[in-house]
């Protein structure tokens, strides 16, 4: 095991299965051939050929596509083809900083390969060679990667928020941090991978940030998607990720970006153009 793996994990995919899925000339995401096959019992809702799915152009707002899509998905979901929708909304846009040309379910967003939004956040005590950074412990009951080890704060990027909302949002729900002190979180790199898994393909980028925590602060779980949070000097937390897959697959990379940025992982590194590179992969 070594850091190289994770990254090389998260970035593994073929496309040999899967064909692009548009709306109008936007290729919004990837589906695999036989749930494209699925689509065809919708009529002319999805345009279903070898090599491309089309979703109907005369659907010509993003309200009318995200009604006609969500009604299709709960078919599929009911008849137990895709997986179960949760009721939260993610856009589907071409790149980062695109509109929104209509809404998905969260549930399918690997299914139809869209971009995938979100964040993590370190949460990090003191500085230097004393720096120690806040680890959490997934719920034991999470249908998810449960017991795993996570990033202080994570979460998907819905629509409807900004950025910066969906941060507040996240660090008070998931570890109570008021809004004070998560505010002064800040942005400081971007990860982006594409990895191929049982449920479809995996196109994601989550903007990193780093936050500096008072050392009479304490996160506590709230909401239930955490089991426990630890803090941890920043030696141990490297050696488990380059050691061991006790953390989350991605959470992984989170680690690795800190450490490369604070000069951790030194350009002395004999791995460290190939994890700089595949950090930040662009999506097919």
């Amino acid at each position: 095991m070594a850091f190289l793996d994770h990254v090389r994990a998260c970035n593994a995919f073929s496309l040999a299965d899967f064909v692009p899925f548009h709306v109008g000339p936007a290729k919004v995401g990837w589906i695999r051939r036989p749930l494209s096959l699925e689509l065809m019992r919708f009529g002319s809702l999805f345009h279903v050929f070898e090599d491309l799915v089309h979703l109907e152009p005369n659907l010509t707002t993003p309200g009318d596509r995200t009604r006609a899509v969500a009604d299709a998905l709960a078919a599929l979901a009911e008849d137990g083809v895709i997986s179960r929708l949760r009721g939260e909304a993610y856009p589907v846009i071409e790149r980062l900083g695109a509109e929104p040309l209509f809404e998905i379910d969260r549930g399918v967003a690997t299914e139809f390969g869209i971009v995938n939004r979100g964040f993590h956040l370190n949460g990090l005590v003191g500085d230097g060679a004393e720096t120690r950074m806040w680890v959490a412990r997934r719920a034991l009951t999470k249908s998810t990667y449960p017991g795993r080890l996570d990033n202080m704060v994570a979460g998907g990027h819905p629509a409807g928020l900004s950025a910066r909302e969906n941060l507040l949002k996240e660090c008070a729900e998931e570890a109570g941090i008021p809004e004070t002190l998560a505010a002064r979180a800040r942005p400081v790199s971007m990860v982006s991978y594409t990895m191929e898994v049982p449920q479809g393909l995996r196109r994601h980028a989550f903007w990193s940030y780093d936050l500096q925590v008072p050392e009479d602060f304490t996160p506590v779980p709230v909401d239930g998607e955490v089991h426990e949070f630890r803090l941890m000097p920043v030696d141990e937390v490297a050696r488990i990720v380059e050691t061991s897959d006790e953390f989350k697959y991605n959470c992984n990379l989170v680690v690795i970006d800190w450490l490369m940025r604070t000069g951790r992982i030194d350009a002395e590194h004999p791995d460290f153009h190939a994890l700089s590179v595949g950090l930040h992969q662009p999506w097919p």
